[in-house]
């Protein structure tokens, strides 16, 4: 495997990283139908082969291994880890673009973790495959063409991180997996119209800082119809920081677990909770009355998370409650409150300005 390094790149001539993480894109069919992980190596150098049999000769490609495993192994030391190798990769000024190669169970996770560091303008294109490598109709090299020609184009400069999967092109927040087996297996929700100020495709302020994924507890909570507290009060009584409370319509709870999240507000104010929606498209907002609604929950300082979903939700939760927990550190050497409940107060300050479209 090439590893980057800081060779001289022409203009006319980019240089895109591939970090491989596994994943169906170099998995194989074993008898019985069932789907394995290969010789990532192998599969790997198979991979950049064929793809530079259709590469334009003006684009280099050389990968990094990072990681080797099915993506729903993956969690918060994953994306710590694909976040500081993006950053290393890039910190070499011959290089145009970084792709990634993930598998799809939780590429949506990976993206905003991504996304909510990537303050510099090469693309990061982030791609996978619904079908194994040795499939006759697998969808992986064609992605992942897609993926290197967008990471080498310059015109995908400023736009943040990319997934890039069956012809579509999206980018990273609002992105969620929404089909099990389709090539076209991401979708994003995001405004259908153009929110005031700057064009959609710029509405992603960044973080100020380095944010630790691993560490920091944040748990996402299903809560159907009908449902009690006893899975949010396990998820407390595990050390959770942080709660996405996966409720209907707008983000709207039951009433058993509005009640707890009442009790809690009181209780445990060191706990930051955000509500979401369990409903595909559209915006969890604070807009209904009545002890479960938005409006009411909001008052007891629930967040809402607007155009992301729980999955997304949770990555921006744990990176904010992470600053908080390191700028609480700077601030206890200057005097400063430190309290697990001033750092839940500033990410619920600081909250609207990351979710998408506040």
């Amino acid at each position: 495997m090439d590893r980057v390094n800081s060779v001289e790149t022409s203009t006319d001539t980019p240089h895109v990283v591939i970090c491989t993480t596994g994943g169906t894109i170099t998995a194989s069919t074993a008898p019985g139908g069932v789907v394995v992980a290969g010789d990532s190596d192998v599969a790997t150098q198979a991979m950049l082969d064929e793809l530079r049999t259709v590469l334009p000769a003006s684009v280099r490609v050389s990968a990094r291994a990072v990681l080797d495993a099915d993506s729903s192994t993956f969690g918060p030391p994953e994306w710590d880890r694909l976040v500081d190798v993006v950053a290393d990769v890039l910190a070499d000024p011959g290089v145009s673009g970084v792709v990634v190669a993930h598998g799809t169970d939780t590429l949506e996770e990976t993206v905003m973790a991504l996304d909510l560091h990537h303050t510099d303008p090469r693309p990061v294109a982030v791609t996978g495959a619904q079908l194994p490598a040795d499939h006759p109709k697998s969808d992986g090299p064609a992605n992942l063409l897609d993926a290197v020609l967008l990471a080498a184009d310059p015109v995908s400069r400023g736009l943040g991180v990319l997934v890039v999967l069956g012809r579509a092109i999206l980018q990273a927040r609002g992105v969620r997996k929404w089909h099990t087996t389709e090539p076209v297996a991401f979708a994003r929700n995001a405004p259908d119209t153009p929110v005031e100020g700057l064009p959609p495709e710029l509405e992603r302020p960044t973080l100020p800082g380095r944010a630790r994924f691993t560490g920091t507890r944040v748990d996402v909570v299903s809560c159907p119809p009908g449902s009690d507290a006893v899975a949010l009060g396990a998820c407390v009584d595990a050390g959770a920081r942080g709660l996405v409370l996966e409720g209907s319509g707008s983000g709207n709870l039951p009433p058993l677990v509005a009640e707890a999240v009442t009790e809690l507000s009181v209780e445990r104010p060191d706990i930051v909770v955000v509500t979401a929606s369990r409903v595909p498209r559209g915006e969890a907002t604070a807009t209904y009355s009545g002890p479960g609604g938005g409006a009411e929950l909001a008052k007891r300082g629930v967040l809402s998370s607007g155009y992301l979903r729980s999955a997304q939700a949770r990555v921006l939760l744990t990176a904010l409650l992470s600053l908080a927990d390191t700028n609480a550190g700077a601030g206890a050497e200057a005097g400063a409150d430190a309290s697990p409940e001033a750092g839940a107060a500033a990410v619920r300050r600081q909250w609207s300005r990351y979710h998408l479209y506040s």
